[in-house]
């Protein structure tokens, strides 16, 4: 869609706070994607982001004066690599602004697409409330701008938009998307491993697609890590290993996450972790339980977002796969394991198959 915009002579600003994890990157890469739909900018900042300030001078100075003179700010961030770091916030917020003024400027309509949004409030960014709530009072008169939000994470997203004590409550409608299918996953995680001169084997392909369950943020994560690992390597080729480097990578980064979950999961109560501990063990969600105590566990996982109710009767699942198998691998199994018998966990000598992460389940009948 954005290429489709684009392509019609909108500009066009896509973003991803997954792969953004800062205020001084997020700004710097808003800045030239920002100036990017300028012909003559685009090819400066394609010249300074491979050579550095060194390229600012004779013809390109000229412009880039012109530029900053012209637009404002913003232009500083594009163009001088770490400029943002000096000051984060601010750095973030002439981005910005950066948008509407470029838009009404070339009297062009712009869209802002960020992705993984949800992560704007996780402290990594600042004050997230205060982001937020600069962020709506920005965008709020920028006119020519038009905003696209997504996100992975579906009880934060709206919490974003649906709580009257965020800064975003109303800020727009909220649609449902399509689940990625396995196909798609596949050809664009390829795509994306070719456009770095990888080659990705399609079992590798397969294993990535299969390890994040079709989860966006799992599935990225994971992908993401078996690239660093291919660097840390200096490989070319995405086989097995690298996809289980990948796996291995993401949950060692998502390790703190994971621990701070089941704290939280914790707070809720036993029964709510005596649930969550069935869903993880493919283990009947009422065994051992009562009814009641069940319902209230699953309502108050559900609120929390660590749980969420699939598509058939009865039918729970632990949002976040990745969590699901650090689950599996940190809680006792409730079920008695037949003498020189293991449980069945995830580690890194798993088999190829992977651990069942949600559980078709019925109250039993009193």
């Amino acid at each position: 869609m954005i290429a489709r915009l684009a392509s019609a002579g909108a500009y066009a600003v896509a973003l991803s706070l997954f792969e953004l994890t800062s205020s001084p990157s997020l700004a710097e890469r808003m800045a030239q994607q920002t100036l990017a739909n300028r012909g003559p900018l685009a090819r400066l900042i394609e010249r300074v982001r491979a050579g550095g300030e060194a390229v600012l001078k004779g013809a390109a100075l000229t412009l880039s004066v012109k530029a900053q003179t012209e637009l404002g700010d913003g232009v500083g961030l594009a163009l001088h690599p770490g400029l943002a770091a000096r000051d984060p916030h601010g750095a973030l917020l002439a981005a910005l602004r950066v948008l509407q003024t470029i838009a009404e400027r070339d009297d062009r309509p712009l869209m802002l697409f960020i992705d993984e949004l949800q992560e704007l409030t996780n402290g990594d960014y600042g004050d997230g409330q205060r982001i937020a709530k600069e962020l709506r009072e920005i965008l709020a008169a920028s006119p020519r701008v038009t905003c696209l939000f997504a996100g992975s994470v579906e009880h934060l997203m709206r919490d974003l938009f649906t709580n009257r004590q965020r800064a975003l409550y109303g800020f727009g409608g909220f649609h449902d998307l399509t689940p990625i299918t396995a196909p798609e996953w596949r050809g664009g995680l390829a795509t994306r491993f070719t456009e770095d001169q990888i080659h990705a084997d399609p079992d590798a392909l397969e294993r990535i697609v299969t390890d994040g369950r079709g989860h966006p943020r799992s599935t990225m994560l994971i992908a993401q890590q078996a690239h660093v690992a291919l660097v840390e390597h200096d490989a070319q080729r995405l086989d097995l290993a690298a996809a289980e480097r990948g796996y291995q990578g993401a949950m060692a980064a998502e390790r703190a996450r994971h621990a701070d979950a089941l704290l939280g999961t914790r707070r809720l109560g036993p029964g709510a972790l005596r649930v969550l501990t069935n869903l993880a063990y493919a283990t009947p969600t009422y065994r051992n339980l009562e009814s009641k105590t069940v319902r209230r566990a699953l309502d108050a996982l559900a609120g929390a977002g660590i749980v969420s109710r699939g598509t058939g009767r009865g039918e729970w699942t632990i949002t976040d796969p990745l969590f699901a198998d650090y689950l599996a691998n940190t809680l006792p199994n409730p079920d008695p394991v037949p003498p020189g018998k293991q449980p069945p966990r995830r580690s890194a000598s798993r088999t190829s198959t992977p651990r069942p992460w949600s559980l078709q389940d019925r109250a039993p009948v009193p």
